[in-house]
């Protein structure tokens, strides 16, 4: 793990193999090692807690979805994925895609949303005997209820779960609560609040990362390859669009011509880091990092700084070490 002020990448291989890096607090990379061997399985997350590297998965079982688990041990292997306990399969009618599956910590618990076959956003969460809850859906009702959602992002913010779905069908971004009361706040729409960027075409992937009470989410659309920022104040108010290839020079760190598919936010002491990913023949990933202050760092090419040239590179999760 990359430790206090790093960041922890798992990188999903192009033959769906996952891969492991760390990116230390003094910049440099740690060399790049295969976690699993022959292993298919759809899509991954992964989470922190108490030290320690979880990774969750959801792994085809005939015409089910299974969601596993695994956790680094201390001599930094990792066990063979076992289902969550407490968790039936889920009948699958098409196959899911990447960004289908998030997780963070809220206080003693990981919670886990993920989004179901009939497009619906479902959330669970872990109990203190390792069981976890039967999944509810997340924010049930109203307009969006059967949509289909084509992304999704989960973080901890001011000691609550919150989370964000890409919805295609409006071309927009939405944005729900749990509250302490266990229910979710109505879906909100986040482009009512500041409005629709230029170059927005459709948004394809949504992370984010909570920073206290307020909240960071980076959306990547097909408009012009184009990434955009925000931040939603503990009022609920979100600030306007931020166009980060603006600011970090995207085309610098030699991803011309190329299109980003995949990207995850984290705060990694309490700075934004950014990896991006695409999942073409290139398979390149790219990361820059908005510090407290509001400055960025240029953007920089992952696989200059780590031994990642045997795989294409394809989806991505990370954490804070």
């Amino acid at each position: 793990m990359a430790g206090k002020g790093g960041l922890d990448l798992l990188v999903q291989g192009a033959n769906w193999e996952v891969l492991q890096t760390a990116r230390y607090a003094n910049g440099k990379w740690a060399p790049a090692k295969q976690l699993f061997k022959n292993r298919f399985f759809y899509d991954f997350t992964d989470v922190v807690q108490n030290g320690r590297l979880r990774l969750f998965i959801e792994q085809p079982t005939g015409s089910d979805v299974t969601l596993e688990e695994t956790t680094q041990t201390p001599d930094g292997s990792w066990p063979a994925p076992a289902p969550m306990h407490g968790l039936a399969p889920v009948r699958v009618t098409s196959k899911p895609t990447r960004n289908h599956l998030a997780a963070a910590v809220v206080g003693t618990h990981v919670h886990l949303v993920y989004i179901d076959t009939n497009g619906r956003l479902m959330h669970t969460m872990e109990q203190s005997n390792g069981t976890w809850t039967t999944p509810d859906q997340v924010a049930p009702g109203g307009v969006y209820r059967n949509d289909w959602f084509e992304s999704l992002s989960a973080a901890s913010v001011g000691g609550g779960l919150q989370v964000t779905a890409v919805d295609q069908i409006h071309r927009t971004v939405l944005h729900t609560a749990l509250g302490a009361n266990g229910r979710w706040t109505p879906w909100s729409n986040v482009l009512s609040w500041n409005g629709t960027p230029r170059h927005w075409g459709i948004p394809i992937r949504v992370a984010m990362a909570g920073f206290g009470s307020s909240l960071q989410m980076v959306v990547l659309t097909n408009g012009q390859v184009a990434q955009y920022r925000a931040i939603r104040s503990p009022n609920g108010h979100w600030s306007t669009w931020d166009d980060i290839n603006a600011r970090v020079d995207r085309n610098h760190a030699g991803f011309i011509g190329t299109v980003l598919n995949e990207v995850i936010a984290v705060n990694v002491a309490g700075n934004l880091q950014l990896v991006f990913a695409s999942d073409d023949n290139r398979g390149t990933l790219f990361h820059t990092m908005r510090y407290a202050n509001g400055t960025w760092t240029r953007a920089t090419l992952v696989q200059h700084y780590t031994n990642m040239s045997a795989w294409r590179p394809a989806g991505v999760a990370g954490s804070s070490g």
